[in-house]
């Protein structure tokens, strides 16, 4: 049996492949949904996000020469009661997001599923989607084809029976969406009930490799090998289990002893290193992964007191930001375990997709970014002297003798932030700034930076990560109102990236530079993923954890 360690504090919670925001989450879909229902594209593979050919179930999409229409051909593959994974199966998936569009948490506003989507087409294996605006393909793929899953029709039912007018209904009539409505409550109030996740209505909608066996209340979860697989990596061990921890030190304890094949603990608690030698234990490999995603301070931009006018300003988030030394951050809390970051394009993204280059950290440049700005630096606290909207003066809504005063929620618990913050602070003080700072839990964090507050910045240092929507676009966080964007930060200069992002290839440095210069995020290291496997696992492809975060045990196997 291979046993792997779950996120510590994050068992699955949830086991129907569409997900709304409460429960799209590592720990729902890439680590526990993904090896049992398949997406149509796969992405991430040993130390790669890239797109997976031969792991998806459909085959390369085509467009019309308006990029407006999309078509491709389910591969032939069955689930597990030998149902055919078609296009009705695609289909049943779209229905469900248009009758309920915040089902599907990667929805986007405008475009692709289901927003943009006008009709749908399928005759067989073949499926076309006909969308309202062009679309740039890699978008497309990456951030909405592969969180479709094709779904069993078998579960088109509702609490009063089957209800097959959703599965094989007009994409967007009054009848389907009316019917949608009604499985779509039914399985969700199922999905969520982990009593029946090894039940056979779910494993008999399975069409990947693995079959869920056994889950028991603390999270823990055991798979077996799918004898109906059709897809082309059969699994090499019969039995794989995910066990839940509670902490970081608990899983630690479980790989240092033994009793764990393959985990993962946070940079703070290797020593200095390369990453490749042992590392917890002289029975296991570390191993590394950059993070799909970038991290940061975020700014809200919505703040209520005296700093919200302060962060307003672009030139002092800049100032903030030009004040860190990333490179200091990595050699002596990340132990050289992470990248530095500039915008919200992963450090880690291939050239040949997009390019933008980290600010180097340059104190001389902040103060004189700040003192050019109608600021003395004179005492301990810097204080506004220029008061005014001009190009030399502090700004909209600073008042003369303001000092530069910042509260900073920062999420508890983290030895690692902790020594970041130690960092930060003491860099900021050197440019006068008085900060003020309280902890918090990190779910409470990411909340204090979504509505109007008195908090100016938020740290949870979790990242926002790229998970499911692989193309690192951005709209994720952004291509909403400024009440739900990240941070309130929205306007429509990055109205007009974001649109030119999802609608045309060869963008993504454009927009990557304009957010790098505006800054909605003070931008910092972003670590990588660690993982220990132990020395006695082997790999049909080399034993390198995915950026991002997908599991697949089918290519491990004991030596």
């Amino acid at each position: 049996m291979l046993s792997v360690g779950e996120t510590p504090g994050a068992p699955p919670t949830s086991i129907f492949p569409l997900e709304g925001c409460a429960q799209d989450t590592l720990a729902n879909v890439q680590q526990f949904q993904d090896l049992l229902y398949r997406p149509l594209y796969w992405y991430g593979l040993s130390g790669s996000p890239g797109y997976q050919a031969a792991l998806s179930p459909a085959t390369t999409p085509t467009t019309n020469k308006t990029t407006t229409q999309v078509s491709f051909a389910m591969r032939g593959w069955h689930f597990a009661d030998g149902r055919p994974v078609d296009g009705t199966s695609v289909l049943f998936f779209l229905n469900l997001a248009e009758a309920d569009p915040s089902a599907f948490c990667d929805a986007v506003a405008v475009r692709g599923v289901p927003a943009g989507l006008r009709a749908v087409r399928v005759q067989g294996n073949l499926v076309t989607l006909t969308f309202s605006t062009r679309v740039n393909l890699d978008w497309l793929m990456g951030n909405d084809l592969a969180n479709v899953v094709p779904l069993d029709p078998a579960w088109s039912r509702s609490a009063t029976g089957p209800a097959p007018a959703c599965a094989n209904g007009t994409y967007g009539a009054a009848r389907t969406l009316a019917a949608c409505r009604q499985v779509l409550a039914y399985l969700q109030g199922i999905g969520t009930t982990a009593a029946g996740f090894t039940s056979a209505f779910w494993q008999g909608g399975v069409d990947g490799p693995w079959l869920l066996t056994a889950f028991d209340g603390s999270g823990d979860a055991t798979f077996s090998a799918n004898p109906r697989y059709s897809g082309p990596v059969r699994p090499r061990v019969g039995v794989v289990r995910l066990v839940a921890f509670s902490s970081y030190a608990a899983e630690e304890d479980a790989l240092a002893r033994g009793t764990l094949d393959v985990g993962t603990v946070p940079g703070s608690a290797i020593p200095a290193g390369s990453a490749n030698v042992p590392a917890l234990s002289t029975h296991d490999t570390l191993y590394a992964a950059p993070f799909w995603g970038f991290d940061g301070i975020e700014v809200n931009f919505a703040a209520t007191d005296s700093g919200g006018p302060l962060v307003a300003q672009g030139y002092l988030r800049s100032a903030l930001e030009q004040a860190i030394d990333q490179k200091s951050l990595i050699a002596t809390v990340f132990h050289g375990r992470a990248a530095g970051g500039a915008s919200p394009i992963p450090p880690s993204t291939p050239a040949a997709l997009a390019t933008v280059s980290a600010t180097p950290g340059d104190p001389a440049g902040a103060r004189r970014a700040l003192t050019s700005h109608g600021w003395s630096l004179a005492g301990a606290t810097a204080t506004c002297t220029d008061p005014g909207t001009g190009a030399n003066q502090c700004g909209a809504g600073v008042t003369a003798g303001q000092t530069l005063a910042l509260s900073l929620v920062v999420a508890s618990g983290n030895p690692a932030l902790d020594q970041e913050l130690a960092v930060v602070k003491a860099a900021w003080a050197t440019l006068g700034v008085s900060l003020s700072v309280t902890f918090d839990t990190g779910s409470n964090v990411a909340a204090d930076c979504a509505s109007a507050t008195a908090t100016d910045l938020c740290w949870s240092g979790q990242g926002w990560a790229y998970l499911g929507d692989y193309y690192p676009s951005g709209d994720p966080f952004y291509a909403t109102s400024p009440s739900t964007s990240l941070g309130g930060f929205a306007n429509p200069v990055l109205a007009h990236w974001l649109a030119l992002v999802e609608i045309r290839r060869g963008e993504l440095s454009g927009y990557g530079t304009y957010m790098a210069q505006t800054l909605p995020v003070l931008y910092l290291p972003a670590p990588d993923t660690l993982w220990e496997v132990s020395t006695r696992l082997a790999g049909a492809v080399p034993l390198r954890p995915c950026p991002t975060g997908v599991l697949t045990p089918e290519y491990w196997y004991f030596t």
